[in-house]
């Protein structure tokens, strides 16, 4: 059928579910499958000189889209037969995203069934659709993830190293999310595909099961990372996963939670099935940027609960939090720091809101005059706010953002003036220092296991590269 061939312009230390599918069944379906990965564009093209491909795809954030342009671009110029197709939400949400590229065509929402199709026929057809034209809607049924080969981590593992030995590894148990957050692009993802079959969609205890055991018996596994937006919805499925996964895995694990679900039952389940910390989100601490802007639909009474069912468990967790909201007061941030205080987390971190293309959120802040949509995205949660603050909050919002984890760690610190006072006037490079060093600590004491020190040295590196 030909080789394709997943073209990476970033240097990632986390495993990418999306490859690993689409690898799945285009091997499933006669294909052969490489993965090339570099931050240097110039290498990237070599490599894939010499593999020669028939086909050329990425998977791309609305940030990195403008890397594959600029990739693509180069490569046509010495192969321009090679068919490229572009993926991910960059493209999902943005449907003129590569208008004025040389990318053939892109991918609205999953790729499994409609990808091999057009690689097959060259034809578009369901979430497939060439650059320049528009989606119109006749998208593929939501797959069942049940149906699908177990995924081709090989892919990237034969040619990552890092991954490949990395002691916690990325698994997902179903996909979907049923809330309606105006910052995620769930919200988006769940209109354009609401005719297209159940949103959320578990795999079997079973599937999960087989999968993390095949993985353990070629790779190193110490502990699987749930990144499942919540892994707790479905009671039932939680049940038997409860039953079974101690005895049939037998792994720590890690998970997303809600405050809003947490439960006696679920805790003591977590704690009792082999769970070594979750991670939820309060997102705001003020009741109206939390349930009216955001759409939590989350009390500060669930929020509290939830966090002191985590503790009398004995459960480790990580709270997340947005600052730089559109609307947002200084009042509001600190508020959102001080609820944090009072549920008393391992840790917990603060990210600046970025206004990606295609979610309510954005809109509202457009809409409200926070923000210019003229204005570049940022690249990460970690940069400076790019909406209609004056300096002196974009300063504030940056320095809390890194003293957040301080502040909650050491509340003594935050609530002394002078010694608050003299953290907010470091320079902003200084802190920055103190919150890498505080946030790499903690993430790997939450998720590096058994790592030996040469494989904790060499994901420190490619992080600080990343930065």
């Amino acid at each position: 059928m030909g080789l394709a061939v997943f073209v990476d312009l970033l240097d990632l230390f986390w495993d990418q579910h999306g490859i690993y599918s689409l690898s799945a069944v285009l091997k499933r379906d006669g294909f052969d499958t490489r993965y090339v990965a570099s931050r240097s564009p110039a290498r990237a093209l070599k490599r894939v000189l010499e593999l020669k491909p028939d086909f050329v795809l990425y998977s791309c954030f609305s940030t990195t889209v403008p890397n594959a342009i600029a990739f693509d671009r180069m490569l046509k110029s010495v192969m321009p037969h090679v068919v490229s197709v572009i993926g991910g939400p960059g493209v999902t949400y943005d449907h003129g995203a590569i208008d004025e590229s040389t990318i053939d065509a892109y991918c609205v929402g999953e790729g499994e069934i409609a990808l091999p199709a057009f690689l097959q026929s060259g034809l578009p057809g369901g979430n497939i659709v060439r650059r320049g034209e528009r989606a119109s809607g006749g998208f593929n049924q939501l797959i069942d993830p049940n149906s699908l080969p177990l995924a081709d981590r090989s892919v990237i593992y034969d040619v990552d190293s890092l991954l490949a030995n990395a002691p916690s590894k990325q698994f997902l148990s179903g996909r979907g999310c049923p809330y309606r957050c105006t910052y995620c692009m769930n919200h988006a993802f769940n209109e354009m595909f609401s005719k297209k079959g159940k949103i959320v969609r578990k795999k079997s205890v079973d599937y999960l099961i087989e999968e993390v055991k095949s993985i353990k018996a070629r790779y190193p596994l110490h502990t699987v990372i749930f990144n499942d937006d919540t892994f707790i919805l479905d009671r039932k499925w939680m049940d038997e996963f409860f039953s079974r996964f101690p005895s049939e895995a037998g792994l720590a694990y890690t998970c997303n939670i809600r405050a809003n679900l947490m439960t006696e039952d679920i805790a003591r389940g977590l704690s009792a099935s082999g769970c070594a910390n979750v991670n939820w989100s309060i997102e705001a601490g003020n009741d109206h940027l939390r349930n009216e802007v955001l759409k939590r639909k989350m009390t500060l009474e669930q929020i509290q609960g939830a966090a002191d069912l985590l503790h009398k468990h004995a459960i480790p967790f990580r709270i997340g939090n947005i600052i730089g909201l559109p609307g947002e007061t200084e009042a509001m941030a600190r508020q959102t720091l001080e609820v944090n205080i009072s549920a008393r987390p391992t840790m917990g971190l603060a990210n600046i809101f970025v206004p990606f293309p295609g979610v309510e959120l954005t809109e509202y802040a457009v809409t409200g005059g926070y923000y210019n949509p003229g204005n570049m995205v940022p690249k990460d949660y970690f940069t400076a706010s790019v909406l209609e603050f004056d300096d002196a909050y974009k300063v504030f919002i940056y320095k809390l953002m890194c003293l957040f984890p301080v502040f909650i760690s050491w509340p003594a610190l935050y609530r002394n003036a002078f010694i608050q006072a003299v953290l907010l006037a470091l320079p902003r490079i200084v802190l920055r220092f103190i919150y890498e060093a505080i946030y790499t600590t903690r993430m790997a004491r939450f998720y590096s296991g058994q790592t030996p020190l040469r494989q904790k040295a060499r994901m420190a590196i490619r992080y600080l590269r990343n930065l």
